[in-house]
């Protein structure tokens, strides 16, 4: 579990204002913020899984209003359903739950991505292998 104590207030705050908006399925903290990895130039980073995709003016409008409850302009927001299958699964695997109004939905959402990651990562890891390999025979070990 992440160490939020320092944004308390905002969380709370942000949670309060995600709660209001019936399109928001799930909202989740991840990355290094609040985490031992965390540095001084950690941003925030949040992903939201929503029901049905908003349009690109809503979801700007919604990070606007995230900054400005969290009181900051480092935060970095994801919309959970339009990202890479890499990223959904980082989120959901190691990120934190900070609200979520539809268990079912979110289930839903998470098994759709294990079963697809649990196909892809055999594709992404042997892409990685053969990059790595790359690098190590145009610039050595």
């Amino acid at each position: 579990m992440r160490d939020l104590k320092p944004i308390s207030r905002e969380v709370k705050g942000l949670i309060s204002m995600i709660k209001k908006n019936k399109n928001i399925i799930a909202l989740y903290i991840f990355g290094s913020f609040g985490t031992k990895q965390q540095h001084p130039s950690s941003d925030i980073d949040l992903a939201i899984l929503f029901q049905e995709e908003p349009p690109l003016f809503d979801f700007l409008c919604l990070e606007a209003d995230i900054c400005k409850i969290l009181q900051r302009d480092d935060v970095d927001v994801i919309n959970l359903n339009s990202s890479s299958i890499d990223i959904q699964f980082q989120v959901i695997s190691t990120g934190d739950l900070l609200y979520c109004s539809n268990e079912l939905l979110l289930a839903d959402f998470k098994e759709r991505v294990f079963n697809i990651y649990d196909d892809y990562s055999y594709i992404l890891n042997r892409f990685y292998n053969d990059y790595k390999e790359g690098l190590k025979i145009k610039y050595g070990n």
